[in-house]
């Protein structure tokens, strides 16, 4: 970034985000350092193909795809509101994926205890969770000018693709992106001006797009609240 940018005033922190104290440790560090964030990207994530536990009792997947970035989220705000406050607007960006089509939220199972562990399932019922948490944050923060989207950057030949999904990165080997093309409405979101004029949306190449396609898959309003509360008592 520094060689293509020219600008050397970038940083790294690095944080292991399957865990909540790590997460939390990483938050503190940022809200020392900076007084506003522009604008805050969650996008670590992984697929874990058999069912493991964290130091913290949590599932893995739901750890780190869902439970971290909603802490980081909410101890960021505060940081997010100084930036809106002082330049009009913030924004977050949430990476989902197209892979949440396919699933419910288990309300009752948070933590994939019950059945047979199925990694694929495991990432698309977090994935559905985060898009709907960032439908609340939308809402909730809308008076506070921060906007909040999600976002699905199609399927990219990546290392984690290729490592957690080998059959499937060799099926799809000619009709993956590369990663240039997967961050592309990343970037878009984080910093185009009409991207700042949507929130609480889903996209796809720079367009919004349904959050559910099969019947039963949407949360709807009550059980999306009900997540979002259950979330928060236990991250927070």
């Amino acid at each position: 970034l520094i060689a293509e940018t020219g600008n050397r005033d970038i940083f790294i922190e690095c944080a292991d985000l399957t865990l909540l104290a790590e997460t939390r440790a990483l938050a503190e560090r940022l809200q020392k350092r900076f007084e506003n964030i522009d604008v805050l990207v969650n996008n670590a994530g992984a697929l874990y193909n058999r069912r493991e536990i964290t130091s913290e009792g949590n599932e893995k997947s739901l750890a780190i795809l869902l439970l971290s970035p909603f802490l980081l989220t909410e101890l960021l705000l505060p940081r997010l509101r100084a930036t809106a406050a002082k330049n009009g607007q913030a924004r977050i960006v949430n990476v989902s994926s197209g892979g949440m089509y396919t699933q419910p939220m288990f309300l009752n199972d948070l933590q994939y205890e019950k059945g047979d562990y199925d990694g694929p399932k495991a990432y698309a019922r977090a994935k559905r969770g985060l898009v709907a948490v960032t439908e609340r944050w939308a809402k909730d923060e809308a008076a506070n000018n921060i906007v909040v989207n999600a976002m699905h950057p199609g399927w990219a030949a990546t290392p984690g693709v290729s490592n957690s999904s080998p059959a499937f990165e060799k099926k799809m080997r000619e009709r993956l992106r590369t990663p240039e093309q997967g961050a592309d409405t990343i970037i878009w979101l984080a910093a185009a001006v009409d991207a700042g004029k949507a929130s609480g949306k889903f996209w796809m190449d720079r367009r919004p797009r349904p959050t559910a396609v099969f019947p039963k898959t949407a949360l709807g309003d009550e059980r999306a609240s009900t997540l979002y509360d259950r979330l928060k008592g236990m991250v927070l």
